[in-house]
């Protein structure tokens, strides 16, 4: 079976006709944005691969997810024009966020990379990794006002997790009946078949996700006060969860869950130090338990194999040398954005010490390739971006009252996401992914609007 097939396009744009219509009916009954983006992400997560091209048209292809998201831009901008919503001014972050695609894009045209074969537009990768999730930033900056809203898109996480958790249970026991969407069991359909990889068809995204919900889990765990359903769920993700990401086999998701993770435990212990040792502890006996319910023959060879398996590791530091040699022959603006592909081969070295190895010609590293592709000014723009976020993030934490207790447990599970995404981004090229972008963009957003409430109120 392949993806191509599973949907035709006469099936996909009536289902696309449904989900917009759905959306319209949610927002009329509702009258609230957040609901839009929860569905917007839903769409990316199951219909992403379902796509028509118009054949003669230059634009990208056509998606039930990129559908809803012109959608939304078009309610978002008339809710905006009739002042329903209010919009808070421009800072650092949207002017880089701007700036960076501007520059992108710019990039592209003077390297000959914006228009490829057919004479189609080439920007799917500028909208997935940075054009999709900036707009994203910017909608729930100026959509999450309220607490219960904010509060929500950690139950929407924690539902995430518990399906994905599901999921990669079922992947690895192979409990086929119960997987869903059962494109998951086609192995046509994405890499790291064998391993959890979830409807990303990728292991590595699929427990980058599942990294974010383990992050989430604490939020009604250490919040005695909220729904019991909740904490139920939230403990039902802290046992599920680690044997998820350990379903994964890999190394990133592994690291950045535990950091993620770690960033949380020691900031709940220096706040509430027995909540903390309470989940501290029952998450260790999660591990050990599943480790030994877990763990057949199988299991622990692939865990060991992926453990030893050097080859990842020499293929990202000879990448990384490649990016080096770029970014040396073009310090102030790069090769081109998208091109490293094309350049890279022209660019690896044999250094000592270091097996040579070129088959993979990918990058494998967020940040390293807007280093390569667009030089100081790309990554100077990223690098604002992201320690604006984080210096707000920390200034609203410094704002918030020690009374304000789940306030400021949320800033922290945002941490925890950005340790998460980060560790992740070292490893992975995520701009061909923009749920997990979307994701944390969407949670920098609310943070970020939640600063600036309160510097409006210091004043």
């Amino acid at each position: 079976m392949s993806i191509d097939n599973l949907f035709n396009p006469e099936i996909l744009i009536l289902l696309g006709f449904l989900f917009i219509g759905g959306v319209l009916l949610l927002f009329l009954i509702s009258r609230n944005f957040t609901a839009g983006i929860y569905l917007w992400l839903l769409a990316v997560l199951f219909f992403k691969y379902n796509r028509i091209t118009i054949e003669g048209s230059m634009l990208p292809d056509f998606s039930i997810d990129r559908m809803l998201f012109v959608m939304l831009m078009f309610i978002f901008a008339a809710e905006a024009l009739v002042r329903k919503r209010r919009i808070f001014s421009f800072t650092a972050i949207e002017y880089s966020m701007f700036l960076f695609c501007a520059f992108a894009v710019m990039s592209m045209i003077y390297s000959g990379f914006i228009i490829k074969e057919g004479g189609r537009l080439r920007i799917g990768e500028l909208l997935t990794g940075f054009i999709l999730p900036f707009f994203m930033f910017f909608a729930a900056k100026n959509t999450y006002d309220t607490y219960e809203k904010r509060e929500g898109f950690i139950k929407f996480m924690i539902a995430i997790g518990l399906y994905l958790s599901f999921t990669a249970v079922f992947e690895h026991f192979r409990i086929e009946q119960l997987v869903f969407p059962k494109f998951i069991l086609d192995p046509g359909f994405g890499i790291h078949m064998g391993r959890a990889r979830g409807p990303f068809g990728q292991a590595a995204v699929n427990g980058t996700v599942l990294g974010f919900a383990l992050a989430s889990s604490a939020y009604f765990t250490f919040n005695y006060r909220r729904s019991r359903l909740w904490r139920f769920f939230s403990f039902a993700l802290l046992v599920l969860t680690p044997a998820a990401i350990f379903f994964t086999y890999t190394r990133a998701a592994w690291l950045g869950a535990l950091a993620g993770f770690a960033i949380i435990m020691t900031v709940g212990l220096k706040e509430k130090q027995k909540a903390a040792a309470i989940v501290l502890t029952l998450l260790c006996i999660a591990v050990v338990l599943g480790a030994s319910f877990f763990m057949d023959t199988s299991s622990a060879e692939l865990a060991l194999d992926r453990t030893r398996d050097q080859s990842p590791v020499y293929d990202r530091l000879n990448l990384y040398i490649a990016s080096i040699n770029m970014f040396a022959s073009s310090p102030l603006s790069g090769v081109g954005f998208g091109k490293f592909s094309d350049n890279a081969p022209d660019y690896f070295e044999n250094v000592s010490g270091i097996p040579y190895q070129d088959s993979e010609i990918k990058q494998h590293d967020t940040f390293t390739a807007v280093l390569a592709e667009m030089g100081l000014a790309g990554i100077s723009l990223i690098l604002c971006i992201f320690i604006s976020i984080l210096s707000k993030s920390i200034k609203l934490y410094r704002r918030l009252s020690v009374s304000n207790s789940a306030e400021r447990r949320l800033v922290v599970i945002f941490w925890g996401f950005m340790a998460v995404y980060i560790v992740n981004s070292v490893f992975i090229e995520m701009r061909y992914f923009e749920f997990v972008n979307a994701i944390f963009f969407v949670f920098a957003g609310l943070i970020c609007r939640r600063e600036m409430e309160y510097a409006d109120k210091a004043y």
